[in-house]
């Protein structure tokens, strides 16, 4: 298979992407960004300042760890300095996806944490999931941020942002997009009734190897 086949084969996976996450309401407008690393240093990637329910595979971007467009029009998102900080960090990884989910951020601006082991699908699936420091979006603050957490986390929440999620490929980094986010409304909706049990220890311990189990 030429390389051009498999970056066509990348890029309709990446259009599927977005538009599942523009039709579940993880993103409006032309909010988020979805990457794939193709190789070492080359990146297929969302363009900016498009609305990823539309996108085509003809927009996507490829582009390298410099940010130089390649091949396809348009510009590189800002926010993929964020994307690079994760591959660098995550040699395991070949996808990124970011996204602004609504229970999410809102939980995030409340500093409720889900880190607080209270629900076992997510505990089971991601572990923690923390709530990174505020920084500018697009910025390249913001991609210093997201180093000591990415090391050892596939989903984070960006303060007041967004959520960045990662995995071996497109497929588990958007599932563990979903699961952060049906997560979250779980928790907002509890928090408005009343505060929440928390798992006891011996409880959270028998979920810990399943985190690590490849059926989990």
């Amino acid at each position: 298979m030429s390389k051009q086949n498999r970056y066509d084969k990348y890029k309709k996976i990446i259009c599927e992407i977005g538009k599942r996450m523009y039709q579940n309401g993880f993103i409006s407008s032309t909010d988020g960004n979805i990457s794939i690393r193709v190789d070492k240093n080359l990146f297929l990637c969302t363009p900016s300042n498009v609305s990823k329910g539309d996108l085509t595979p003809k927009q996507i971007i490829l582009t390298n760890n410099q940010c130089e467009v390649l091949e396809g029009k348009g510009s590189v998102s800002s926010e993929f300095y964020t994307h690079l900080s994760a591959y660098d960090e995550r040699k395991d990884i070949s996808a990124v996806v970011h996204a602004h989910p609504t229970y999410s951020i809102v939980l995030s601006l409340v500093d409720i944490s889900m880190c607080t082991p209270i629900l076992p699908e997510l505990i089971m699936t991601l572990g923690e999931v923390p709530t990174t420091e505020y920084a500018t979006p697009g910025s390249k603050e913001g991609a210093e941020i997201i180093k000591p957490w990415i090391r050892n986390h596939n989903a984070l929440i960006l303060k007041s942002h967004g959520v960045l999620t990662v995995g071996k490929d497109l497929s588990q980094a958007y599932s563990y997009l979903e699961r952060v986010e049906h997560s979250a409304k779980i928790l907002f909706l509890a928090h408005l009734i009343h505060k929440p049990d928390i798992l006891s220890e011996e409880q959270y311990l028998k979920l810990i190897p399943k985190l690590h189990s490849p059926n989990s």
